[in-house]
């Protein structure tokens, strides 16, 4: 998915969340509440039907400061993500993180009026899947703007998290969306693990809890044979990385079987 005018899908996004913030303006200037009131996400207006506003709400800001952040970080990280998974899953992803921010704010705030606008929880998204994807990449950061700080990517996104979930748990969260933030991180992690990138989570389950191992036929059975099945419909191509590595496992264990 690409357009001729544009290089990215980031960079559409970008100038469509700049021409909408230009556009409030004008109506702010003259006073017409109602373009706020239609586009901006709130309980009153998904009570009275307006059902588009938990995207339409991805495209309103503010103030300039809350727009520049937002389209700052997005260029940084989202050329990347989309440069890895493609145009249309990075729509999915941003607009998954959008939505699941706002069904995740609305939640909790369903009989509130006050309205919430802004990219971030899109943007947090984007931030997330960077840093599953890529855990040990180091990013510069301009603190204030003026200070360069250099971290690795998985711990720029706890502190991330930490910034929405300290002003929750400490009751000063304010006009500050934080749980339409940590709705859009938990797409960001989710939709990267659905895919198969990133480090593979690692749990360690107590003894009484762990299942038994499976025999080779039923691996092959299981977990190989679903494979094969993706391959014949949709071409190796399509393989994820934790597929590929099935693969590997079983040509490792029918080698075995063979000696």
């Amino acid at each position: 998915m690409r357009l001729q005018r544009f290089e990215s899908v980031t960079q559409l996004l970008i100038w469509i969340s700049a021409a909408m913030f230009l556009v409030q303006l004008v109506c702010s200037a003259f006073g017409w509440r109602w373009f706020e009131w239609i586009l901006a996400l709130h309980a009153g207006g998904i009570r009275r039907g307006f059902f588009w506003q938990p995207l339409t709400y991805l495209f309103l800001h503010g103030g300039i400061c809350h727009l520049l952040i937002n389209l700052l970080v997005l260029w940084f990280f989202g050329r990347e993500v989309e440069l890895f998974l493609g145009a249309r899953r990075f729509l999915g992803l941003y607009f998954g993180g959008g939505v699941a921010g706002a069904l995740l704010w609305l939640a909790f705030n369903f009989d509130s009026w006050h309205p919430v606008v802004g990219a971030s929880a899109a943007v947090l998204a984007c931030v997330i899947a960077f840093a599953t994807m890529f855990p040990d990449r180091e990013v510069t950061l301009l603190v204030f703007f003026v200070l360069p700080v250099r971290l690795k990517a998985k711990y720029l996104a706890l502190i991330a998290i930490a910034m929405d979930v300290a002003p929750l748990l400490e009751g000063t969260a304010g006009r500050v969306a934080h749980l339409a933030h940590l709705g859009g991180a938990a797409v960001g992690w989710l939709f990267v693990k659905a895919l198969g990138y990133g480090r593979p989570l690692r749990i360690r389950w107590p003894q009484w809890a762990k299942r038994s191992p499976l025999s080779s036929e039923e691996f092959l059975r299981n977990e190989v044979d679903p494979i094969l099945d993706k391959i014949s419909r949709e071409g190796i191509q399509s393989l994820t990385p934790r597929e590929r590595k099935i693969l590997e496992s079983a040509r490792d264990l029918l080698q075995k079987q063979r000696r």
